[in-house]
């Protein structure tokens, strides 16, 4: 039995995808159906990094995949695939790819962060250099919720660097738990880093449409108030006005009373009406006490 396979890596956001194809046949040139296809692939430090089975189809062929990391080393990555069918002879490929791509990695300092409406929290973002990656990264953040806005400092830089992600709740951000993707882009590479962003009520407010309010009905009661005042004062100087009136009704003692009027009417200690009344009642007692 003998056996042929291929590798074609792709880059993806994680880092390399590998595509492993085969085909197994006899010494005629006849697909073998239902081998067992045993897949093992290594690091460049001899660590088993993928252990995988595939059984072929009817026409000999089989498929697998696997990942190397962006984070992984650089150098030489071997795959070894033995192929065995009971009444054939095994069958063994030694493949080797090379995985020396510079890229990047991204992590970040917090996996949960917890803000009330109307804070802030700061999150520390790290890119990491690999296999001397020497290229600008841009950020952004996705899937935000309502009233959820991010700052980056710097929003740009080339790793391995540090940026400082700063969250900010307004006071009508949408409660509750969300995902939040930081996204870090370099020409054709792209990763992703997420937290949790928990927000919670904020504390209750005093509404600047509220305080004009109380102001005006602090001002109302002060107006009032002091207009009771006014009134007593008058009730007060008018019963004075009274007794003495009631006390002497001689020409002197009414004179004064008069005199007296005069004084509250300019002082406006007096209602005009009641001044009038007063007026016209003591002028007709002075005339009869002449």
């Amino acid at each position: 039995m003998f056996m042929q396979a291929t590798l074609n890596p792709t880059q993806i956001n994680q880092g390399v995808s590998v595509a492993v194809a085969g085909e197994v046949f006899d010494t005629s040139g006849i697909p073998i159906a239902n081998a067992i296809v045993s897949i093992q692939v290594t690091n460049p430090q001899a660590t088993s990094i993928h252990l995988a089975v595939a059984y072929s189809a009817k026409d000999g062929t089989f498929q697998d995949t696997f990942l190397i990391a962006s984070n992984s080393p650089g150098g030489n990555y071997t795959a070894y695939m033995v192929a065995d069918k009971p009444g054939y002879d095994t069958a063994r490929v030694t493949l080797t790819f090379n995985y020396s791509s510079p890229d990047f990695s991204i992590q970040s300092s917090s996996a949960l962060l917890t803000l009330r409406q109307g804070d802030s929290g700061k999150v520390t973002v790290t890119l990491l250099s690999l296999r001397n990656f020497k290229q600008p990264v841009n950020l952004t953040a996705l899937n935000l919720p309502s009233g959820v806005s991010v700052q980056f400092n710097p929003a740009s830089l080339t790793p391995s660097g540090n940026t400082e992600v700063t969250v900010l709740a307004s006071q009508s951000a949408q409660t509750g738990n969300f995902t939040i993707t930081l996204l870090g882009v370099s020409g054709p590479l792209i990763h992703t880093v997420s937290f949790q962003l928990e927000i919670t009520p904020g504390p209750i407010r005093v509404t600047f449409l509220l305080i004009p309010a109380i102001v005006a009905v602090a001002l109302i009661a002060g107006v009032l108030f002091q207009r009771r005042q006014r009134r007593s004062h008058k009730r007060a100087a008018i019963e004075e006005l009274l007794k003495a009136s009631q006390a002497d009704m001689g020409y002197v003692s009414t004179a004064r009373v008069i005199a007296r009027l005069e004084e509250l009417r300019a002082t406006n200690q007096v209602d005009e009406s009641t001044y009038q009344r007063l007026k016209r009642e003591y002028e007709k007692r002075l005339e009869k006490s002449k």
